[in-house]
């Protein structure tokens, strides 16, 4: 709605310098924020997390091959039973007691293949969920972090706006004494006027020139802050498009406060995710107790030989199929203790709940409050600029015609100064508490609509 009431303020050339509307700057913001790119790089990571756990339900598949020239073969030491079995007439009587035997031949090769396929695992399906509510999460935080973006680069875009529009009622203001320091230039020429009176009026300017400055410091700051939400080249220069008053207070003036839904709110989102996570970790202590079968397939086919043709060269495969039963039995009570732990958390995740509903209520109905008290605020300082602005023309038309005094011009000059920087605050916390409403109703997005 904000950016349909600033349509008008599309991005145009100024001097060569482009100037940037509030829709624009909240798509620049959007695209290129640091927080929200990583935030997206987390959400990359978590798709990647639960595609890898998805992936372990899948049958797991290998295949090895190898190629051995055994130069040196094994040699073992045994009882020389040769010399022993032979008739006692052949023995000899001079024979050693072992003999040695070189195992093995010159060359040795394989390959093979292995499957694996979880067939009941329960510790395994329940990752694929926590992956998935991980995700969950993660988007979840990215669209967290985008309204984040979205209010803060909305704020700061009026802060500009607003410091801008004030230093124009300053140079106005300025403007208005140098005019009466020329009226008082004329009456000094005619000997009507003493040069103490100058002075003040050169006094009061130096004065305001001086808040001018500040402010001037005031509106940097607000631009290099500006740039850094939104990502923004700091080196280069941003320029935002003139404050339209009367369209911001139309929109203050048309905006409806919306039921409060706290099933709208980001925040309160993410709890229930979490809320969603503590109990998949609760079953997950309940899982670690349960069996798990795993199905296992072999095939590999065996190569030796002295050479690899003739009739010393040998292959011959092998094969085996297997379904493996893991049963936990005693664990020490860990198990029992981290299953009562997540049943704690759980329990405490329940008064976090109540607590956080009973907060953000509270904040909707501050911030729908502050919003009507800043709209009244808001007429109530325009009203009183329009009437310091006529009391001052008349004052300065009766001191010109020598009806009031100086003294009269000053004031109705500085109440008439005070009048607007009034103005420019009460419509600067307008903005503040129409964002405040936007983020405590879970309707920020619709900031850049």
């Amino acid at each position: 709605m904000l950016a349909c009431m600033l349509a008008g303020m599309m991005p145009t050339a100024v001097a060569g310098q482009e100037v940037f509307s509030l829709e624009k700057c909240l798509d620049y913001a959007v695209e290129h924020n640091q927080s929200l790119q990583k935030d997206r790089l987390g959400l990359e990571t978590a798709n990647l997390a639960r595609k890898e756990v998805v992936g372990s339900l899948l049958p797991q598949i290998s295949a090895s091959a190898g190629i051995t020239d055994n130069i040196q073969k094994t040699t073992f030491a045994m009882p020389n039973f040769v010399n022993s079995m032979m008739p006692e007439a052949m023995r000899d009587p001079n024979a050693p007691k072992y003999m040695t035997v070189t195992m093995g031949m010159d060359y040795s090769a394989n390959w093979g293949a292995s499957v694996a396929q979880q067939v009941l695992n329960f510790s395994l399906f329940n990752a694929v969920n926590i992956a998935g509510q991980s995700q969950k999460m993660a988007e979840l935080g990215v669209e967290m972090t985008t309204q984040d973006v979205i209010a803060q680069t909305t704020l700061l875009y009026y802060n500009v706006q607003v410091l801008e529009f004030a230093m124009t009622q300053f140079d106005s203001s300025i403007a208005l004494l140098d005019r009466t320091l020329g009226i008082l230039k004329a009456n000094m020429d005619n000997g009507l006027m003493r040069k103490v009176d100058a002075d003040r009026v050169k006094v009061s300017k130096t004065n305001l020139e001086t808040q001018r400055g500040s402010m001037d410091q005031a509106l940097e700051l607000q631009k290099k802050l500006l740039k850094l939400q939104m990502g923004f080249p700091m080196a280069q220069e941003i320029a935002v498009a003139e404050l339209d008053t009367e369209a911001v207070e139309q929109m203050l003036s048309a905006t409806t406060v919306q039921e409060f839904d706290i099933d709208r709110l980001p925040a309160f989102r993410m709890l229930k995710q979490q809320q969603g996570m503590l109990e998949l970790q609760r079953k997950s202590a309940v899982y670690a107790s349960l069996p798990v079968i795993t199905f296992v397939g072999n095939y590999s086919m065996n190569y030796m030989g002295d050479d690899f043709k003739g009739e010393t060269f040998h292959h011959f495969p092998v094969s085996m199929l297997s379904l493996n039963l893991k049963m936990p039995i005693f664990t020490g009570m860990s198990n029992s203790a981290k299953l009562r732990k997540a049943k704690v958390e759980l329990l405490k995740s329940g008064h976090d709940e109540q607590a956080m509903t009973e907060s953000l209520s509270m904040n909707w109905a501050v911030a729908s409050g502050q919003l009507e008290q800043q709209l009244q605020t808001v007429m109530a300082q325009k009203e009183n600029k329009q009437l310091a602005q006529e009391v001052f023309d008349v004052t300065e038309v009766n001191f010109t015609e020598g009806i009031a005094s100086l003294s009269d011009l000053l004031n109705a000059q500085s109440q008439l100064i005070q009048s607007q920087m009034n103005y420019v605050n009460a419509l600067n916390s307008s903005v503040q508490a129409y964002i405040d409403l936007k983020k405590a109703n879970g309707t920020v997005n619709e900031l850049k609509k």
